[in-house]
């Protein structure tokens, strides 16, 4: 058990190991993704993208950001050091909470990373065919841009409630005398 004089209740190593399992998990994913199709390069792409594509597209995309988050807040939540006298919802709290900042720091490194691209892009873009496009188009990449941002943080939103409540869920099988390694485990039986 964990020491109760300390100051921080935050333990770093555990929240890092969980958003590095999420990158790592959502890397591959956007890999297989791309491989069969599942990707889009803009969301300003209209031209090639039709409804059924861009739901999938969205599918991938929500299901990618959920899984991911739930298995890096499950890891930090399992990670955690358990503490020796509180009670069921501080400990709850503290885990979810862990989960949480798992969640929000593989978001950070996802942001930094995009905007880091996206600075990139604009540095060496040259569209000689940006000056034919007509407004009518041009709303139509607007609206689609729009709504792409909506639905990007809607899903991680809905993500950082599946990294809490993953990470509740990890602190359980951390302190919980059932044996949990017949979901998974290398072992023979």
């Amino acid at each position: 058990m964990v020491d109760q004089s300390r100051s921080s209740y935050v333990e770093w190593s555990a929240i890092l190991a969980g958003a590095v399992l999420a990158l790592a998990f959502s890397a591959v994913m956007i890999q297989f993704g791309t491989a069969i199709g599942l990707a889009v390069d803009s969301p300003y792409r209209t031209d090639e993208l039709t409804s059924g594509g861009a739901l999938a597209i969205g599918l991938w995309t929500l299901w990618i950001q959920v899984t991911a988050s739930m298995a890096g807040g499950y890891l930090a939540g399992r990670l955690r050091a358990p503490v020796a006298v509180v009670d069921a919802h501080e400990r709850e709290t503290r885990d979810g909470m862990h989960g949480l900042l798992t969640w929000a720091s593989g978001t950070v490194a996802v942001v930094v990373a995009l905007a880091v691209a996206a600075a990139f892009a604009a540095l060496t873009a040259h569209d000689p065919e940006a000056a034919k496009i007509t407004p009518q188009v041009e709303q139509i990449r607007h609206n689609t841009a729009v709504i792409f941002a909506f639905v990007t943080g809607a899903t991680s939103l809905v993500s950082g409630v599946a990294a809490w409540w993953a990470a509740t869920k990890g602190g359980e099988h951390r302190d919980s005398p059932d044996q949990h390694t017949h979901f998974v485990t290398f072992r023979k039986k």
